[in-house]
């Protein structure tokens, strides 16, 4: 694993000269997907030096015991570069392909606290290990990206990364600690009420693509349609998935877009989801 932190030369090229374009020459892949996918090109906002150097010192310590919880569930971290720097607060993070390494980029000015790190940096890297042994759930344009079923599967397999690895409850692995208990009590009481509706919704449109990717965007919508439910019904689906085929979570990184296609459809062709709810203890 190769750490690179491009945190001090924000703070010395952004904060202290006003020099964003020799901070993002640091490492122009990086910058090119995040703007391509996840963010526009604007004036950094995330100004807080001492905020900032209290957010990179508790990722640096975090990030040594997440990986040894991927190496204790049998999941080598290798190949992999992760990137700690600032952005524009658009996104958690994700991992893209350069030509010997798969990159995990972690914008910290998206994680304010050790819970939400712990959380969706064990995420994040479980997408990058994901892609690395099935390279077909990656993306290469925007109508890929958004394609219904590959968010399905490779946010529910992130999702139960952080959810297995930390163990913890599906409500903080969907979450960590971005919301107030109560509201995502709530959020996801709705997703549970709801999740005949939600997996009809998207029965018919797995090779669909969204361009507004409602299911999997954050708002501050009461309807869960419109916040994030794409998530718990992924980790819905990788769970189910996961059960019926016996699998472990070192299993299912390495299942096929076909196979996993075929069982999904077959669950929501026959609408098994409907007895769901009833057997699986959620």
């Amino acid at each position: 694993m190769k750490l690179t932190d491009l945190i001090p030369l924000y703070l010395q090229e952004v904060i202290s000269k006003n020099d964003p374009c020799r901070y993002e020459a640091a490492l122009p892949p990086l910058f090119e997907h995040y703007y391509t996918y996840y963010a526009s090109s604007q004036p950094y906002s995330f100004q807080n030096e001492e905020e900032i150097l209290r957010r990179r010192v508790q990722a640096l310590q975090r990030l040594p015991l997440l990986l040894q919880k991927f190496e204790g569930h049998g999941l080598r971290v290798k190949a992999i570069q992760i990137v700690l720097f600032v952005g524009h607060g658009t996104s958690n993070g994700h991992a893209f392909p350069t030509k010997d390494l798969w990159v995990v980029w972690l914008p910290i000015e998206t994680y304010p606290t050790a819970l939400a790190m712990d959380v969706f940096f064990i995420h994040e890297i479980a997408h990058a290990l994901h892609y690395q042994r099935q390279p077909e759930f990656f993306f290469t344009d925007e109508v890929e990206r958004t394609q219904i079923f590959r968010q399905l599967v490779t946010e529910g397999i992130a999702t139960l990364a952080s959810k297995e690895l930390l163990g913890i409850r599906n409500e903080q692995a969907l979450w960590a600690d971005y919301l107030p208990p109560q509201e995502v009590r709530q959020w996801y009481e709705q997703c549970q009420q709801r999740e005949g509706e939600l997996f009809q919704m998207v029965a018919g449109k797995l090779n669909m693509s969204d361009p507004q990717n409602r299911l999997f965007s954050f708002s501050n919508s009461a309807d869960v349609v419109e916040n994030r439910a794409g998530y718990y019904l992924g980790l819905r689906l990788v769970e189910h998935f996961m059960e019926t085929q016996g699998l472990r979570l070192q299993d299912i990184l390495e299942v096929g877009k076909t196979e996993f296609l075929r069982v999904i459809q077959g669950f929501l062709e026959r609408e098994e989801y409907r007895f769901f709810s009833q057997r699986s203890g959620f």
